[in-house]
């Protein structure tokens, strides 16, 4: 796009000063990975944005970040997002961030060894389990799903691990089972399945219901056969949605020029993680819940597509 070149010419030729941090979630999972190739492409031409990855908590604690002023960028999924942005539930509202773009759907992974007598989710009962970190995205869908099962903190022993640690204790058996909220394959389910014999455990059609009922930013899924070493079986599952986020102090052009970069360098951000990045600019602007960045409504409204902006 013509604008788009001079909108890079404009703010690459005056030099772009300011470093932009872009909160991502713990190494081992997609967000860290695509966060670091984001930062790659936007600091080669013709973009010249300079940025720095934070590795974080995950979604909520991201979100916090960006609306104190600690991030200027962010990845986080669509049910956080919505439910931080609008106060819902035990959360107060926080303000101050806007989207750029959806950019894949993200699986509830449930994964045990698959010498494991856990078959179903109400197996858990009675088990350790880790629910990704303090503050994630992964936390929180762990906890909405046990507890559609009746399962809570004082039936099963609750451990909040990185990726990677949960992975590692799963391995060794210090852990019985571990929830992984990412694009479908994980690079650290990847990993584990190569060493170690791991199931997926699917989430039964009543819970499954009772949750997309209940929250409007789940779906329901598959993860095909095959996604993972030994996985012979489809599992079915819910899904969420990854979201680029920015400050809402993120200088409009900037912001158009990130977006463009988006859908320009699809390849190189694809290439980065396991899962699919065909990103399309009607794809990205469905499943989000609040106001888009004007920068990224600058661009998406010269592809014909119109988004709600954050009021003044």
């Amino acid at each position: 796009m013509m604008a788009l070149v001079l909108v890079l010419a404009a703010f690459t030729g005056c030099g772009q000063k300011d470093t932009l941090r872009i909160g991502t979630a713990g190494e081992g999972g997609n967000y860290n990975s695509l966060g670091h190739a984001l930062s790659s492409t936007l600091a080669a031409d013709p973009y010249k944005i300079s940025t720095e990855v934070k590795t974080t908590a995950g979604s909520a604690a991201n979100i916090r970040l960006l609306s104190k002023d600690f991030l200027e960028l962010a990845l986080a999924q669509s049910d956080v997002i919505d439910e931080m942005y609008n106060g819902t539930l035990e959360t107060a509202a926080m303000k101050g961030y806007s989207a750029v773009a959806a950019l894949y759907p993200e699986p509830v992974q449930i994964v045990v060894r698959a010498d494991s007598p856990i078959e179903k989710v109400s197996d858990l009962a009675g088990t350790t389990v880790s629910v990704g970190e303090e503050d994630s995205g992964t936390q929180k869908n762990a906890v909405q799903i046990l507890q559609a099962y009746g399962l809570t903190s004082n039936t099963l022993s609750v451990q909040n691990m990185t990726y990677t640690e949960a992975a590692n204790a799963l391995s060794d058996g210090s852990i019985d089972a571990m929830f992984c909220t990412a694009g479908a394959p994980a690079q650290v389910i990847t990993d584990l399945a190569g060493e170690t014999p791991v199931r997926l455990v699917s989430i039964d059609s009543r819970q499954s219901s009772l949750l997309t009922g209940s929250y409007g930013f789940y779906t329901e899924t598959v993860i095909p056969a095959g996604t993972y070493n030994g996985q012979n079986t489809d599992v079915t599952t819910l899904a969420v949605q990854s979201v680029l986020l920015a400050s809402d102090k993120v200088p409009q052009e900037t912001v158009y020029a990130i977006t463009g970069a988006l859908f320009q360098q699809k390849a190189a951000l694809n290439s980065a993680v396991p899962v699919e990045f065909d990103l399309q600019e009607q794809n990205a602007t469905q499943s989000i819940t609040i106001p888009f960045h004007a920068g990224a409504a600058q661009y998406y409204e010269e592809c014909g597509i119109s988004v709600d902006t954050a009021k003044e």
